[in-house]
C-alpha cells in the first residue's frame, strides 16, 4: 500500500500536552541544556519525525538555528553537524531528523525541514526560543534541503506536514557544500571515479523518484528564489570530490541575479565534509553573519502563531 492511500494518523504533537512529549533535559553539550527527540511532525501513514532541541544556558530569549544534517539524503543524524559550539556562544540549535530517500521522494524531505522551522515558531517561546530570529543551516544534502525550504517560503512545494501553526520563513541561511543544480552534479565534482559518478547518479534519482529534468525542474532552487528570500552564506571547498565548487557558484551567481543577498566563502584545498568546516574560523564565519543579520532582519510572525 502506498503511504497516500493510508488513511491520516493524528499529529501528536498537537494534540498531546507539551509537557508529555518532552524528553527530559540531559547535558550533552558544553553550555547546553538538550532535549533530545522531540517530535515535530507525524506526517500520514509514518513514524514521528524527531528534533534534538539544545538550549543555551541562561535566560532567553535565544536565537535559533534549524540545522539539517548531511548524509547523501540516505542516511545521517541529528547530532551530526558542526554546530555544537554555537549553544555556548547563545545561539539555540534545532537539530532535524527528516524522511530519507527511499522512504519518501522529493519533494517530501523539504516539508519536514519546513514543518521543523514552523514547530520551532509555533513552540520555541516555552523553551525561551526567538521566534524572530529563526535561522536554517545544513550540510550536504541537508544544505539543499534547506535552500529548497528557505527559498519556498510560505508556498508548499509537497503535501504539508505538521500541525500548521507557525510561519516557514527563515531570517539567514547558511549553506555548507550543499548540491544545488542537481543535473549537473556529475559534471561539477573534483576528479569522480567511474564508479563514483555511477553512485551519485543512483543518489539523486532516488531521492528525486526520477531523473533531474534541467533548468525546469522543480528541483531547481533558483526556480524559488527572488528579493523576499532571505540573505545566504554559502562556504564550499575547492576540493570537494562529492559536490563540485560549480554547484555552489551556480547557486550563489542565481541567487545575486534574483536580487538575494548571497556570500560565498571558498576553502582552499578543503574537502566534501572536511574538519574545516568544524574548526573556530568557520564557526566564527557563521555566529558573525546571523549575528549581523539578526541585527536588522527579522520574519515577521503571524499573531496566534506562538504558543
Amino acid at each position: 500500500m502506498h503511504p497516500s492511500e493510508i488513511l491520516p494518523v493524528p499529529d501528536y504533537a498537537a494534540l498531546v500536552p507539551a509537557p508529555f512529549l518532552d524528553p527530559p533535559e540531559v547535558r550533552v553539550l558544553p553550555g547546553a541544556r538538550s532535549r533530545l527527540g522531540i517530535p515535530y511532525a507525524v506526517p500520514p501513514g509514518w513514524r514521528a519525525l524527531r528534533l534534538d532541541l539544545h538550549l543555551p544556558d541562561g535566560p532567553g530569549p535565544h536565537p535559533v538555528v534549524v540545522y539539517a544534517h548531511g548524509g547523501s539524503w540516505l542516511g545521517g543524524m541529528p547530532g551530526h553537524g558542526p554546530w555544537h559550539t554555537l549553544p555556548a556562544r547563545g545561539i539555540a540549535v534545532a537539530s532535524v531528523g527528516y524522511r530519507l530517500a527511499g522512504e519518501v521522494p522529493f519533494p517530501e524531505p523539504v516539508e519536514d525541514v519546513r514543518a521543523a522551522v514552523r514547530w520551532t515558531r509555533a513552540h520555541g517561546v516555552r523553551y525561551g526560543l526567538d521566534p524572530d530570529r529563526v535561522a536554517g543551516w545544513g550540510s550536504s544534502a541537508g544544505a539543499y534541503l534547506m535552500t529548497m525550504a528557505s527559498l519556498s517560503g510560505e508556498r508548499p512545494l509537497g503535501r504539508p506536514v505538521g500541525d500548521g501553526r507557525g510561519a516557514a520563513g527563515l531570517t539567514a541561511v547558511v549553506d555548507h557544500y550543499g548540491p544545488a543544480d542537481l543535473g549537473r552534479l556529475l559534471d561539477d565534482a573534483h576528479g569522480p571515479t567511474p564508479e563514483g559518478q555511477a553512485a551519485t547518479a543512483a543518489v539523486v534519482a532516488r531521492f528525486l523518484g526520477r531523473e533531474p529534468d534541467g533548468a525546469d525542474d522543480p528541483a531547481n532552487p533558483l526556480r524559488l528564489a527572488g528579493p523576499g528570500s532571505p540573505p545566504f552564506l554559502i562556504v564550499h571547498g575547492d576540493a570537494d570530490h562529492r559536490v563540485g565548487l560549480a554547484q555552489s557558484r551556480w547557486l550563489h551567481a542565481g541567487l545575486r541575479a534574483a536580487g538575494v543577498e548571497a556570500e560565498l566563502a571558498v576553502l582552499p584545498g578543503a574537502d566534501h565534509a572536511d574538519p574545516a568546516f568544524f574548526a573556530a574560523p568557520e564557526t566564527d564565519r557563521v555566529v558573525g553573519f546571523l549575528s549581523a543579520v539578526w541585527d536588522r532582519v527579522a520574519v515577521p510572525v503571524p499573531t496566534g502563531s506562538t504558543s
